[in-house]
């Protein structure tokens, strides 16, 4: 596998410096056109947070793309949906009430920074949303913008706003259900709920959305879409599992990004796994509380950290050997992009 990690290493290095290069240009333009300071501003503070990113959504358009034809007109395609994750980035960190994004301050805060008011907390938050929601725009204005001549351009369209429609019903699912369970208000399977917040919300729109997108763009036919979303939903799964393990089990300097997964009450397989077992009441106790240490003890001795452990490692295998049927160059890089995955820290 050391050699599929190697291809995809080398590609995704190679399209990563493309992105970067056009995403700066992009957001140099942006900041330059003439507006209301107030605007300015927020456009300001939306290009900061829209650079360093890590590009992997762009990577796997890429893929999909090139699987097809060999051109770099993925390139549009690859920073509106690199926009649209900077937009609902802005908006998970209001939702998360969390102080750090990409190694940066959030939105949120720098306006709280900068004012130093009793009142700024509402504002901040509200000038957030409104720079989200312009990101989301953006990004549509931009595909329009590029494709307007492509024959594609509907079908691009229509599976863009599948992914962020899929991307949203997700996001509600995993903001609503933490308050379900901490108020003990019931919830029936509440690891297949879990499991469907990481089919919508990560596996679609991290993974199968990206390089179908790049297919859907190249021209590839329904079929061919539809072998690989079935294969790479597993990819996405086992991606969602592996953030959770992070979250938990990592720090803020090395991921980035505060993680609020158990202040927040937030409802993972760590966490389904823990309350049917004898460690149940002991977990409540800690659990939406800054005591991370005790609940990290607690998901080790229960054995729910083993348990996602092994069904992360089942998913990102069940993709392998699926891929492997697939006769085709660029399946040794989404091999190499899910060993990637497996071993990466942040």
């Amino acid at each position: 596998m050391e050699r599929y990690l190697s291809e995809f290493n080398k590609y995704y290095k190679q399209v990563k410096e493309k992105c970067t290069l056009v995403m700066q240009e992009y957001n140099d333009n942006l900041k330059n056109i003439q507006d209301n300071d107030i605007v300015k501003k927020a456009i300001d503070n939306f290009t900061y947070l829209n650079s360093d990113g890590k590009f992997l959504r762009a990577s796997l358009i890429a893929l999909g793309y090139q699987s097809i034809r060999k051109d770099d007109a993925y390139l549009p395609l690859a920073l509106a949906l690199e926009i649209f994750q900077t937009s609902v980035l802005i908006h998970d960190d209001i939702i998360d009430k969390a102080t750090k994004r990409r190694g940066k301050t959030t939105i949120p805060l720098l306006y709280q920074k900068e004012y130093n008011l009793k009142n700024i907390q509402d504002i901040s938050n509200s000038m957030a949303i409104c720079t989200g929601d312009l990101g989301f725009f953006l990004a549509n204005q931009l595909l329009l913008e590029k494709y307007q001549n492509n024959t594609n351009l509907a079908k691009v369209l229509t599976y863009y706003n599948e992914i962020v429609i899929k991307t949203i019903k997700g996001e509600m699912i995993d903001v609503f259900l933490p308050f379900k369970e901490e108020n003990k208000l019931t919830t029936s399977n509440l690891e297949n709920n879990i499991i469907q917040i990481y089919t919508l919300k990560t596996a679609w729109y991290t993974v199968i959305g990206p390089f179908c997108l790049g297919l859907t763009l190249a021209g590839a036919p329904s079929n061919l879409i539809k072998k690989y979303e079935d294969i790479l939903l597993n990819v996405g799964i086992a991606f969602q599992i592996k953030d959770d393990l992070l979250g938990v089990f990592s720090t803020e300097d090395v991921i980035g990004k505060t993680s609020s997964d158990v202040k927040e009450f937030k409802q993972t397989l760590l966490y389904s796994y823990t309350i049917n077992t004898k460690y149940k009441e002991e977990l409540l106790k800690y659990y939406g509380t800054d005591n991370i240490k005790k609940v990290q003890e607690i998901f080790v001795k229960s054995g729910a950290k083993k348990y996602v452990e092994t069904k992360m490692h089942e998913y990102f295998q069940q993709a392998k050997n699926e891929l492997k049927d697939i006769k085709k160059s660029e399946t040794n890089i989404l091999l190499g992009f899910i060993e990637y995955l497996e071993q990466r820290e942040k």
